[in-house]
């Protein structure tokens, strides 16, 4: 599901933004952009966005303004600095450029400066880290919320369409039955000129094309199913693995009863009701 959430932490010294971005997607994937001082936090940050996110596309962004970070020792490789400076000159000539080459340009090269951070240091700032993490997910939660009401209604309209469709199935699968048999009958009439018609042997024929195409049984499951994702719908918690299972079994149904059923009717109906499980399905995939 879609949201956005932003939040801040105070420090003494600066403080702390933390911005979230949630889209759509049917596993949990993190990418998260933080200062580099902050690696250490890198697990506790993901472990704390897994308890309230199990599915989508998480987007996650940690900034840092203030002095905090930058309180312990600058560490310059002179090594690093001497070498970057050597393969500048010598690209300095290789080109022929005429301007210099400073300390500016040297320090902003990887690897040449560096503020280490104690684990202490990083420890004390974890709790002012997860504040703002929380306080971002709060409203990264509501905006969320808006677009599940949304998928809610489209879900619940998409059920109850699926059973005033299988009822039309229902209905008509007795009255399919009777048409083959008249069929059946016409046709044999046509082929013998109207001659008498054995009775036997038209209710034989009957009789194995209704086993034969006896949906009963499916559309009795199938009733149940959209009974048990009307349920399932209803639950709070995770329920979109759950509804994407059940979708699974109503498209099980539904294709049997399409192999069975040979009446113009059920065969639209079918094909309507095949329609809006795979919709369900995709939406299924987006919620938690």
């Amino acid at each position: 599901m879609t949201g956005f959430g932003r939040a801040e932490s105070l420090l003494p010294k600066g403080k702390i933004t933390v911005e979230i971005k949630t889209v759509n997607h049917k596993f949990f994937d993190i990418s998260l952009k933080m200062p580099s001082q902050m690696g250490l936090l890198e697990d506790k940050v993901k472990e704390a966005i897994q308890k309230h996110i199990k599915r989508g596309k998480v987007y996650l962004s940690i900034m840092y303004d203030g002095a905090f970070l930058n309180e312990g020792k600058i560490i310059i490789d002179e090594k690093t600095a001497k070498s970057y400076y050597n393969e500048l000159m010598r690209l300095k000539k290789y080109i022929g450029l005429k301007d210099e080459i400073t300390v500016k340009d040297i320090i902003g090269m990887p690897g040449v400066i560096s503020c280490p951070i104690s684990e202490t240091k990083i420890a004390a700032l974890w709790p002012k880290v997860k504040s703002a993490i929380d306080k971002s997910v709060v409203k990264l939660g509501k905006d969320r919320e808006k677009e599940g009401k949304m998928m809610f209604l489209d879900l619940s309209t998409r059920a109850k369409d699926i059973k005033k469709m299988l009822a039309v199935i229902k209905s008509r699968a007795n009255l399919n039955i009777g048409e083959y048999r008249k069929r059946f009958a016409d046709k044999v009439k046509d082929m013998t000129s109207g001659r008498t018609i054995d009775t036997g042997r038209l209710e034989m024929e009957t009789a194995i094309f209704a086993k034969n195409s006896d949906i009963s049984e499916e559309v009795t499951r199938l009733a149940s199913h959209i009974e048990h994702f009307q349920h399932t719908l209803a639950d709070n918690g995770e329920i979109g693995k759950k509804l994407d299972f059940i979708a699974q079994e109503l498209h099980r149904e539904i294709n049997t009863i399409g192999s069975k059923a040979s009446d113009f009717k059920i065969a639209k109906n079918v094909i309507e009701i095949k329609g809006e499980i795979e919709k369900i399905r995709e939406q299924a995939k987006n919620l938690e």
